[in-house]
């Protein structure tokens, strides 16, 4: 069976005519790993240095075990796809390129990829390819930036479907051109459908200047900025969010890109609220206890009340002691209040007129106030101020107040004393 050259011509043809010489040394010096294999006969019929430098297959070895040492190299998932891929080969035409990926060990045992380009040489008489050209590139780190590349990909598609913040990116004419899925759902998007469209197409025309402003500063200062915004919701009305802007800087993209990531607090400022209000009912509440307990109104008998008073005498708390005694005697239907100064720290003119209000609006409601507990020193300042006491009972101790309203309170049946 002899072979025929495909239009190409033979290698051999080739190297026969006057440049022969030129074509060897292109084809030895060449840096692209280049071979011609006999498929047939099963043997390398010519290889350059960079397919030696590759495989680390010596140069000297015969072609014979030169085609065993390339066997035994090249990885077995793809030697048994070998087969098939000299049929595709046989059936292509002549000078169609025919392309295919290789695994192989190289020198120092390292696996490596290559991106192999075949072309028929020559064929049989039945037309099947017989010696075919290889060219072959690493494409080993290559290969490994794609699957890096995948991979990243992969974690950027998985964070941008499942984040639960609003994921965006727009470009300098502030179009959409990526929106995760949270945002999609919050807009009431279809999948896919938000891209290439502007704020104006989704939101309120106020809510738009807004939004713009916050881009055309991050444009400006170059800083990512965190901030609080409100958004309306298609159905569920406005909706608070924590945002970020930041620029988006890389190859081949626009500059004037942002980007940005907004996560809907609306839950923590209601919860927020809330405990807000509630802290204030506290406080309040505990004011209140502070205010019974700074004015302690305590019936010890029908008719008969005890206000015993500590501390210091300041305008609020004499208004709340007034009150507190008008109410008090109204509910208990009081004749006779004591009020006990015995732990008031001190006693000036306001503090007096307090007392004498206090004791002329109850008798406005038809009860007598009884003064205990003034000391010496608070009887002279009383003294020295000129303070009227006419009409007002005083005793020294809370002990005998207490005895003189009981007393009083037997002798005219509960009324008070003329």
């Amino acid at each position: 069976m002899t072979d025929t050259p495909t239009s190409n011509g033979s290698m051999a043809a080739r190297a026969k005519g006057p440049e022969g010489t030129l074509v060897e040394q292109i084809f030895d010096l060449a840096p692209t790993i280049l071979c011609v294999l006999d498929v047939r006969d099963r043997r390398i019929v010519a290889r350059n240095r960079a397919f030696v430098r590759a495989l680390g297959i010596n140069d000297q070895e015969t072609p014979e075990r030169t085609w065993e040492a390339l066997i035994s190299r090249i990885h077995p998932e793809d030697l048994d796809a070998s087969a098939g891929h000299v049929r595709q080969l046989t059936a292509s035409l002549d000078g169609q390129p025919f392309e295919r990926a290789l695994r192989a060990r190289c020198t120092g045992d390292v696996e490596r990829s290559f991106a192999l380009c075949c072309l028929v040489l020559t064929r049989g008489d039945d037309g099947a390819a017989h010696q075919i050209l290889v060219s072959a590139e690493d494409v080993t780190e290559r290969a490994r930036r794609e699957v890096e590349l995948q991979k990243s990909e992969a974690l950027f598609h998985a964070f941008l479907e499942y984040m639960p913040a609003m994921m965006f990116a727009k470009d300098p004419d502030s179009r959409y051109v990526v929106i995760n899925a949270q945002f999609e759902r919050f807009m009431g998007m279809k999948p896919g459908s938000g891209a290439g469209m502007r704020d104006h197409d989704m939101l309120p025309d106020d809510i738009v200047a807004q939004v713009k402003a916050a881009d055309d500063a991050v444009r400006n200062t170059g800083v990512a900025t965190a901030f609080e915004e409100s958004v309306p919701h298609p159905t569920e009305g406005i909706k608070q969010f924590h945002s970020v802007k930041f620029p988006v800087r890389g190859p081949g993209i626009p500059e004037g890109t942002v980007g940005g990531a907004a996560i809907d607090i609306t839950a923590i400022k209601r919860a927020e609220a809330e405990r807000q209000e509630a802290q204030l009912a506290v406080i309040a509440a505990q004011q209140a206890i502070i205010r019974e307990l700074a004015t302690p109104l305590l019936p010890i008998a029908d008719g008969v009340l005890v206000m015993p008073l500590i501390g210091t005498l300041d305008p609020e708390r004499a208004s709340r002691i007034i009150e507190t005694l008008l109410s008090g005697v109204g509910a208990h239907q009081a004749t006779i209040a004591i009020i006990d100064i015995t732990g008031v720290r001190s006693v000036d003119a306001q503090v007096a007129g307090v007392l004498l209000q206090a004791a002329r609006a109850v008798g406005l409601l038809g009860a007598r106030v009884v003064l205990t507990g003034i000391q010496p020193a608070i009887a002279r300042m009383l003294i020295d101020l000129g303070v009227d006491w006419q009409g007002l009972v005083t005793e020294a101790t809370l002990r005998s107040g207490i005895d003189y309203a009981l007393r009083t309170r037997e002798r005219r049946g509960g009324a008070i004393p003329s």
